[in-house]
């Protein structure tokens, strides 16, 4: 085997698929990086039995088409070591891979890929298409809300289902909840799954990289998730148990609605969070009829206090409600648009935070509760 190619173009087809490669795997052989020659293109595959990443790359082939295995970040790091320069790549019949520029040689010891586990199929179920950017969004709004309790398996992903001719993406951690819904031409068959946090982390990596009108092919089966793009696949095992009803969270109206801009509102957290920070995050948010006052206080490091306009569209309530400011923070970074719209009905009920006049996204956040908060003024 043996074919010459780009190293730039090299570095990004393994940087891709990489990352469905363990770095705790207690499996050597799923520590490698599937190289698979087949006339003038390299498939690469990366595979750790939760996930598993494909991507293909043009090479030109100058000998026989095969297969053969190499430790991933050994190959990750040779290349991403040689700058923008013509490769040529041989694999001999014990499976040395020799590497070599005009002025640069490595012979490594690769791995025959008999081990290797055959990469998942793309199984038979509910298919559904999306443009980068609007897949790349759903994610977006939703992953940062994921938890990662290892005891509550069904609360590290993201839910996602259909109802009627719109998708749901939801994901929370007990704290907050995040839910973005779009409008999709009704599927055959209603869906319900939970997708692992490292299947759409990864998958949002990858579409930060690529045009935003390409379309993405999701199929959704009984046990799996597929994401198809050209020269690109993900196949991801779906987790196993039942999503909370996220409904049961959601008030079903709001008595207090007021809007603030976003961008005055995240720099006025960041500022509270210097303080916070050192005391469990905590942030109070008093709200008045034209104003939103933040408080933190530390007993170790001080006091901050910071008032910023508002506009209050519905309520009169003048309410003392405590936050985790990092929650929040989290939150408001991931909306877009210049204005915000919070919403509450009590001191102790949930927040509501969402883009202005934006009914397709809401995010919930739950209150601190807290009786010995101490302000000094």
């Amino acid at each position: 085997m043996k074919f010459s190619c780009d190293s730039q173009t090299l570095q990004k087809g393994i940087g891709i698929v990489e990352k469905a490669i363990s770095s705790r795997t207690t499996v050597p052989v799923m520590e490698n990086i599937f190289f698979d020659i087949r006339d003038h293109q390299l498939r690469l595959r990366g595979n750790d039995l939760e996930i598993g990443i494909e991507t293909s790359i043009p090479i030109e082939s100058l000998g026989q088409n095969g297969s053969f295995l190499i430790k991933g970040k050994t190959i990750s790091s040779i290349v991403s070591k040689i700058y923008n320069q013509p490769l040529n790549i041989s694999v001999n019949d014990s499976n040395k891979v020799i590497i070599k520029t005009d002025h640069v040689d490595f012979d490594i010891h690769g791995t025959s890929v008999e081990e290797y586990p055959a990469f998942p199929n793309i199984e038979e179920g509910t298919r559904l298409s999306f443009s980068s950017a609007d897949l790349r969004g759903l994610i977006k709004n939703t992953i940062f809300s994921v938890s990662f309790d290892e005891t509550k398996q069904f609360l590290n992903g993201v839910y996602i289902k259909n109802e009627q001719d719109y998708i749901y993406f939801v994901s929370t951690d007990g704290y907050r909840l995040s839910l973005r819904r779009m409008q999709i031409a009704k599927p055959d068959k209603d869906f319900a799954v939970i997708v692992p946090y490292k299947a759409l982390n990864e998958l949002y990596k990858i579409l930060q990289q690529v045009d935003a009108e390409t379309k993405v092919d999701v199929t959704i089966s009984a046990s799996q998730i597929s994401f198809l793009m050209p020269n690109f696949v993900l196949v991801a095992r779906l987790v196993q148990g039942q999503f909370p009803d996220y409904r049961q969270v959601i008030p079903s109206s709001s008595e207090n609605v007021l809007t603030l801009s976003r961008r005055t509102f995240i720099d006025a957290s960041e500022r509270a969070y210097i303080i916070a920070s050192s005391s469990n995050n905590v942030v109070r948010l008093s709200f008045s009829d034209a104003e939103l006052t933040l408080k933190a206080n530390s007993p170790t490091l001080g006091d901050f206090k910071e008032t910023v306009e508002i506009t209050r569209q519905k309520g009169s309530l003048h309410a003392n409600i405590a936050f985790n400011v990092r929650l929040i923070l989290e939150a408001i970074k991931n909306i877009e648009t210049d204005l915000i719209q919070i919403e509450f009905n009590g001191e102790l009920s949930p927040c509501i935070i969402r883009p202005l006049q934006d009914e397709d996204y809401t995010y919930i956040i739950m209150p601190i509760r807290t009786s010995d908060y101490h302000q000094s003024t």
